[in-house]
């Protein structure tokens, strides 16, 4: 009873220390309880999404989010027991044997697990409701009660009670393995200057431009999640060794400039040479921190907004209708696998007529598909060979005659019969003529932006373009030279008769419905409503996007929370150094700049850093956000603009608020 009282007035008494790590203790728990509450919610039942599926991405949150809430509570805690030794090694002299030290210490530990739990749980409870709106909001739902549950509170109480267990391991080997005497000057122990390792500051730069090389070069495919994953790991060891090596290497190099021995120059070199190595885990963990931070939500953003735009780039009618002719037999010509226009006609006419919906405004037109093929570099390339999409020029194409365009509004110039214009989507391809598989094809020009074309969702790691031909009966002979010629007569690639319309969500559903029940032996049908399609693909995204969000805010406090460590301990190492100089002559107004010159250093190196890695994973990032069919460059760099502006922006204004406590500090003595 006597160590619980002890412990409690210890508390009560040095709550100024043990805040900090109860703010992070707390935030971890509650960043945690936020996914698992929504992750292990009845409601997800309740709305229009796939339960399963969101609530699969959100637990691969909590796997990703329970690591990191261990660290940064370890990182945390090592400052509270650097201010704590000093009371342990007291405690010691007084008479107090390490087993009973120890003994207070997991009494203290235990009850600031009681506090994080109560301060996790009031304020979890509150912002997982609050973020759960946002939630539904998002995927446009109408279930807005958040229930509480078991599953949702053992989760975050399981991490939390493995992270104490760990603190307490770790207080335990400290004062069990250190003597009075190193408690009592732990606190004020210094660091040595360390030494410039070359071999070493040479090598964080060559893992870092190597990382680089492979997140730039790497190919989509089987191998380019490993390959990214790989750089990734060399880049964060890179990042390590440079501020553990290259920056002291270049401390070293400045004090032998002529420019060094100015006051705020030569202080704030030496200040943070000689805690380079307390500095550089910091910094670097911070780097990756925001680092992090960018890719998350760069990459959830896009694939919300991407997506979005992608689909109405590649559906720009609510409603399609699609029909194939079931043939059978081993020959057979593109022509023959289409069922008759007559015939598509009145199913169409048929289904409309069932769901009571007008289709007036409809267009029917046959959608020959789209091929990837390898296309020679120059004025007059010959095209004969089906190739991959990541295969050395590579280029998507997409054929559509003149007649079906001028259906859907278009205004396309008259073109003879062995005459095409290219439209192209991304890339450049500008031919004088085209040899399409033995056919002779003369280029008249290029067509302007086509409207109210279904573009395919062509992947943008190659380039792609569309070529415009007189009628249909060019495009299938066309299609009927690619499959002769890669296939010995058998159909490589079928075209396909599709209805197109724009209806309201209702009647698009009505009729989607009316055309899916026909009957009718000779002909294959399927449709797709763009209502049902987006809100199926974003209800997946949107999981995403919540775990991006919720994900990069934990990285950014984390990131702050280090910082503000980092301020508070440095500010504690620095105020007895300030007093002295300003002594022996240094005015107030030079320690105020030597005092604003240090802090900048320290807080902007890790987001330049920061933005850097970014840009080196720039290109791997945008290729991962092709298979979900998201390839708008102009988007990529605006979303990556605006989250980068974001990111500075929250780092600056951690900056100046954790900036004021070192100041506070170090100004007490000045």
């Amino acid at each position: 009873m006597f160590y619980l009282k002890l412990a409690a007035r210890n508390i009560r008494q040095s709550f100024k220390n043990f805040l900090p790590f109860l703010l992070a203790t707390s935030t971890m728990f509650v960043m945690s309880y936020v996914l698992a509450a929504i992750a292990f919610s009845p409601e997800l039942n309740q709305l229009q999404i796939q339960p399963k599926a969101v609530s699969m991405i959100l637990m691969v949150g909590l796997a990703i989010l329970a690591p990191f809430s261990i660290g940064i509570s370890v990182y945390a805690y090592r400052f509270l027991l650097k201010k704590r030794s000093r009371e342990f090694g007291l405690y010691d002299v007084l008479g107090l044997g390490k087993r009973q030290i120890i003994i207070v210490a997991l009494y203290e530990l235990g009850m600031l697990f009681l506090f994080t739990m109560g301060i996790g749980l009031v304020f979890g409870i509150s912002l997982a409701k609050f973020l759960f709106l946002i939630f539904v909001t998002i995927l446009g739902g109408h279930v807005f009660n958040l229930s509480l549950t078991i599953l949702s509170i053992l989760e975050p109480l399981a991490v939390t009670g493995i992270t104490f267990i760990l603190l307490g391991i770790v207080v335990s080997w400290t004062i069990r393995h250190n003597s009075s005497l190193s408690l009592l000057h732990s606190e004020n122990k210094g660091e040595r200057e360390p030494k410039a390792r070359v071999k070493l500051a040479f090598l964080g730069v060559l893992l870092l431009a190597i990382g680089y090389y492979m997140a730039v070069t790497v190919k989509t495919g089987e191998t380019a999640v490993k390959m990214f994953a790989i750089s990734v790991l060399l880049v964060i060891a890179g990042t390590y060794l440079f501020y553990m090596t290259f920056t002291i290497w270049y401390l070293q190099r400045q004090k032998k400039g002529r420019r060094y021995y100015r006051p705020e120059k030569f202080i704030t070199t030496n200040a943070m040479l000689y805690r380079m190595k307390q500095n550089a885990i910091g910094l670097g963990n911070i780097t990756i921190l925001i680092t992090m931070t960018i890719v998350t939500l760069v990459t959830t953003v896009m694939l919300q907004v991407g997506v979005s735009q992608a689909t109405l780039k590649s559906m720009p009618y609510t409603t399609t209708l699609n029909a194939l002719g079931r043939h059978s037999g081993e020959e057979m010509s593109s022509k023959d696998s289409l069922p008759s226009e007559k015939q598509f006609n009145r199913a169409v006419a048929t289904a409309a007529q069932q769901a009571n919906v007008s289709i007036t405004k409809g267009i029917s037109y046959v959608d020959f598909g789209s091929q990837t093929v390898k296309v020679n570099d120059s004025s007059h390339p010959k095209i004969t060979e089906i190739t991959q999409s990541d295969a050395k020029n590579a280029q998507t194409v997409q054929i559509i005659s003149r007649q079906t365009l001028i259906k859907m509004g278009n205004n396309v110039p008259n073109i003879g019969k062995n005459e095409v214009l290219i439209h192209n989507d991304n890339g450049h391809f500008n031919p004088d003529s085209i040899t399409w598989f033995g056919h002779q094809l003369v280029v008249r020009g290029k067509t302007d932006a086509l409207k109210n074309f279904p573009i395919a969702q062509f992947n943008s790691v190659n380039a792609s373009f569309i070529i415009v031909a007189a009628n249909d009966q060019v495009v299938q002979q066309l299609i009927d030279s690619q499959n002769r010629m890669i296939r010995d007569g058998d159909p490589y690639q079928l075209p396909i008769r599709q209805f197109l319309i724009n209806l309201n969500q209702t009647d698009s559903a009505k009729l989607v419905d009316a055309f899916t029940k026909l009957t009718d032996e000779n002909m294959a049908r399927y449709s797709v409503d763009r209502y049902s399609y987006l809100k199926e693909t974003l209800s997946t995204l949107s999981g995403f996007l919540f775990i991006g969000f919720t994900l990069g805010l934990t990285f950014v406090l984390g990131a702050a929370l280090i910082i503000y460590y980092k301020q508070i301990a440095e500010g504690e190492q620095d105020r007895e150094a300030f007093r002295i100089l300003q002594e022996v002559g240094l005015s107030k107004k030079e320690v105020s700049r030597t005092i604003n010159s240090q802090i900048r250093l320290l807080f902007f190196t890790p987001i330049i850093i920061a933005v850097i890695h970014f840009a080196g994973s720039y290109v791997m990032v945008s290729k991962i956000l092709t298979v979900f069919g998201v390839a708008d460059s102009q988007l990529m760099l605006t979303v990556s603009a605006i989250v980068i502006v974001v990111i500075i922006l929250l780092y600056y204004i951690i900056y100046k608020v954790t900036s004021r406590s070192y100041v506070k500090i170090v100004q007490r003595q000045v």
